[in-house]
C-alpha cells in the first residue's frame, strides 16, 4: 500500500497532484511504473511509432493523416492521370505489336453453311502465330467480302488470341449453263461464277448439283455480259424449273428446261416413246406476262392427253391458243416465214397440225 496522503479536497487540486511514481512492485495490474502512469491493455505490446510520439508531434502526424489537397490541385491530379491515361492507350498496342505480345492462336468462322471454312481464312489471309494487335481487319473483311458466295462478312478480334470472321452468306436457287460452264444464279437473280469456283463445301456441292438446271442455248448470251437477270426472266425461269411430270400429266421420265434465241423458254420432256418440246415463249410484263404461265401448263396438259407420243412440238401462244406438230417436226422459227405442216398420220385421229402463226 502506498503511504500517500489522501487529499482532503479543495479548489485547484485534483486526484493525483502532486503524485510520485510507483516504485517497483507498488503498481497495480495494468498500470506501468514510471512518472507518466500511462495505462496500457494487458498483454498487448506496442509496436511501433505510437510508444515513441514526440511531446511536439502535432495531432495530424500522430494520426498518419496528410494534408487534404485543394480543389484545384486535385483537379490538375485528375488531369495528369487521364492525361497518362490516353498515351498509354494510345502508344501501348503498337509497343505490344512490335514486340508480339499477343499472336493470334486460331480463327473461326461462323455463319457458313455453303462456303468451305478454310477457304474463307485462306481468303481472309491471316497467319496463326501473327500479332494479333497487328492483324489489319478491315483488309481481312474486304478480301473475303470478294468471295461470290458472300453477302457480308464481319472480321474481330478478341483476347487473348483468336479472331472471329462472321459471314452471311447468298442464298442460291438454280443453276444456269452457258457453254460447258455452270453458274450459280442466286435468289436475286446474280449470275454468280462457275459452280466448281465457288469454293463449296461438299455438302453444300452435292446440293447445288440437285438444283434446278437451265440451259441457256442462246448463241452470245447477254447474260454473261450482265450477269443480272431481270426479273421477268427469274420469275419464269423459277416456275418452269419447279415443274414436275405430274404437274404435266407426263409420261416422261426427264424435263429439261431451255432458253433458245428464237422461241424462248421451251421444256422439253423425253422418256419411253416420248420426245417433244413444249414452246412457253418470251415473256414482257406488258405483252406477254408471266402471270399466263399456269394457263399455259393447262393447256399442255390439255395437248398432251392422249397424244403424247405422237407429238414433236407443242406451241403455247397464251394460256387459250396453242398448237403442235407430228414427233420429229420442228416448227419454222418465228422470225422465219411459215411453212406448210406436214400432214398428220392416219393414224393420229387429233386434229390437223399446223405451224405456229403467232410469235411466241
Amino acid at each position: 500500500m502506498s503511504d500517500r496522503k489522501a487529499s482532503t479536497g479543495g479548489r485547484g487540486q485534483h486526484r493525483g497532484a502532486g503524485a510520485r511514481p510507483f516504485a517497483p512492485g507498488e503498481a497495480p495490474f495494468g498500470v506501468r511504473p514510471g512518472l507518466g502512469g500511462r495505462r496500457r491493455r494487458a498483454g498487448v505490446t506496442p509496436v511501433g511509432g505510437a510508444t515513441n510520439r514526440r511531446p511536439t508531434e502535432e495531432s495530424g502526424e500522430r494520426s498518419g493523416r496528410g494534408h487534404r489537397l485543394t480543389p484545384g490541385a486535385a483537379a490538375r491530379l485528375r488531369a495528369i492521370a487521364l492525361g497518362a491515361l490516353l498515351v498509354a492507350a494510345f502508344l501501348l498496342p503498337p509497343v505490344a505489336a512490335r514486340a508480339n505480345l499477343t499472336t493470334v492462336g486460331h480463327i473461326s468462322v461462323v455463319g457458313t453453311l455453303l462456303l468451305d471454312p478454310d477457304a474463307v481464312v485462306a481468303a481472309a489471309n491471316i497467319p496463326v502465330g501473327s500479332s494479333l494487335l497487328a492483324v489489319n481487319l478491315r483488309a481481312a473483311e474486304e478480301a473475303v467480302a470478294a468471295l461470290p458466295l458472300v453477302a457480308s462478312v464481319r472480321v474481330s478480334a478478341g483476347l487473348p488470341d483468336g479472331i472471329q470472321i462472321r459471314v452471311r452468306e447468298k442464298s442460291l436457287l438454280l443453276r444456269w449453263q452457258i457453254g460447258d460452264l455452270v453458274y450459280a444464279v442466286t435468289e436475286s437473280g446474280e449470275l454468280l461464277g462457275d459452280t466448281t469456283t465457288l469454293n463449296l463445301a461438299p455438302t453444300a456441292a452435292a446440293a447445288l448439283a440437285a438444283a434446278p438446271l437451265l440451259y441457256d442455248d442462246r448463241e452470245g448470251s447477254p447474260l454473261l455480259a450482265v450477269g443480272q437477270l431481270t426479273a421477268t426472266e427469274l420469275d419464269v425461269a423459277t416456275r418452269l424449273a419447279s415443274l414436275t411430270s405430274e404437274d404435266l400429266g407426263t409420261g416422261a421420265t426427264a424435263l429439261t428446261l431451255r432458253l433458245l434465241s428464237d422461241f424462248g423458254f421451251v421444256v422439253q420432256a423425253t422418256g419411253p416413246s416420248i420426245e417433244w418440246n413444249a414452246v412457253f415463249g418470251i415473256y414482257s410484263a406488258t405483252i406477254r406476262p408471266t402471270s399466263m404461265i399456269p394457263g399455259q401448263v393447262r393447256l399442255l396438259r390439255s395437248l398432251l392427253a392422249g397424244r403424247e407420243t405422237r407429238l414433236g412440238w407443242v406451241i403455247l401462244a397464251d394460256d387459250q391458243a396453242g398448237t403442235y406438230t407430228a414427233k420429229g417436226v420442228r416448227p419454222p422459227s418465228p422470225s422465219m416465214s411459215p411453212s406448210p405442216s406436214p400432214s398428220p398420220t392416219s393414224s393420229d385421229p387429233s386434229p390437223s397440225p399446223v405451224a405456229p402463226t403467232v410469235s411466241p
